[in-house]
């Protein structure tokens, strides 16, 4: 059997929940720009536009930081179906079930038991394409990953990774050139949908590959931490050089591709480089475990923000105070809910493990970096 060099024993990474914190924090960050587009007319001005062509990386993050976890625990713990529906349903479809209600009635939709509401076959595509509301169609692209994963966890050496990364990369590539064409119903509609898998399977597939790799790679970007963050500054520079030549760019766009694997490389220096700023980073990589809560929740934030005082997502002096609000107030929230009885059915939190009281203050944040 081929040797992984992932240690078998490493369950946690500091590194990743890091990365996975900031993904949650550029989520946040695209939709209160987009909330600031849709009240000015659909325009933005240079900086919410930089703002949110920047942020564009978290939501493809996310995909491979799912595709990483997923893997590294088939190739090091080995795969059980039974437990692993268990975990995906209890953490993922019953969360995704209930906000997708929550933001149905905030929206106060037509039902189609209500009087002249949608009908029942609408209502259902809807439903099920994560259309409730408009940041929940990632998180049936997820569940179509779990749906596929017990076929692709078959391919967990490096060379099948290799392979089925490559075959993935050419799938994605081809697909956002020309989505696939299969008649003119639902199912044609689906595929060419955000929330098709065809639009995301290069990054989860590639965070599995990272798994045979990430371990070295970790002790060599700890040597080049402020090269590797170089590395994320250059992307940064030619991502604002695509956006303004050529205009706005969805999460989805072919350059990701190739963007989203030197940022995991400079978002890893990075978190080497804030070593000098224990506390902080700490309070970093905690977010990470609120990530998948602060995902559902903020959009109701910023939903009653727009309500109430829309001139914080109206006016651009005011958007780092409402990106303030609207991250601080979905952390409480999320807490709250989590405290209440099945609180973690409605959200997914990470739980923190009990440590020895002498262990340090950065091996307790380790201890609770997985689901």
């Amino acid at each position: 059997m081929e040797k992984t060099p992932v240690s078998s024993g490493k369950k946690y990474f500091y590194e990743m929940n890091f990365i996975r914190a900031i993904a949650c924090l550029c989520v946040v960050m695209v939709h209160i720009t987009a909330s600031h587009y849709t009240l000015n007319g659909s325009s933005f001005n240079w900086a919410t536009l930089s703002l949110n062509q920047l942020a564009r990386f978290g939501t493809p993050a996310f995909a491979i930081l799912s595709g990483f976890l997923l893997y590294n625990q088939a190739i090091n713990r080995g795969f059980t179906l039974k437990r692993f529906i268990s975990s995906r349903f209890t953490k993922i479809v019953v969360p995704f079930i209930i906000w997708s209600f929550v933001y149905l009635f905030v929206r106060s939709y037509s039902f189609p038991w209500t009087e002249n509401g949608v009908s029942t076959k609408d209502f259902l595509y809807s439903f099920l394409v994560g259309d409730s509301y408009y940041h929940l169609y990632f998180i049936i692209v997820v569940v179509q990953f779990y749906i596929l994963f017990p076929i692709l966890q078959l391919a967990k050496s490096k060379k099948s990774l290799i392979t089925l990364t490559l075959i993935a990369f050419f799938l994605n590539y081809f697909f956002m050139e020309q989505p696939f064409e299969i008649g003119s119903g639902l199912i044609n509609s689906f595929f060419k949908d955000r929330a098709s898998i065809f639009y995301w399977l290069f990054y989860f597939v590639f965070g599995g590959l990272m798994v045979h790799f990430w371990s070295p790679l970790v002790l060599w970007i700890k040597k080049n931490a402020t090269f590797s963050v170089m590395l994320g500054v250059i992307v940064t520079i030619f991502t604002i050089y695509e956006y303004s030549t050529f205009g706005f760019y969805s999460s989805t766009r072919i350059t990701n591709m190739f963007n989203l694997p030197i940022l995991f490389v400079s978002g890893t220096g990075l978190y080497f480089l804030m070593e000098r700023w224990g506390k902080l980073r700490s309070y970093i990589v905690q977010l990470g475990n609120l990530s998948m809560g602060v995902y559902l929740v903020h959009p109701l934030i910023i939903y009653i923000i727009r309500d109430l005082a829309p001139v914080l997502l109206d006016r651009t002096r005011w958007i780092p105070l409402t990106f303030a609000i609207t991250l601080v107030t979905s952390i409480i929230v999320v807490k709250i809910i989590h405290k209440l009885p099945f609180g973690q059915y409605i959200v997914t939190v990470a739980a923190a493990k009990k440590k020895p009281k002498a262990a340090n203050k950065e091996e307790k944040v380790e201890r609770s970096l997985t689901a």
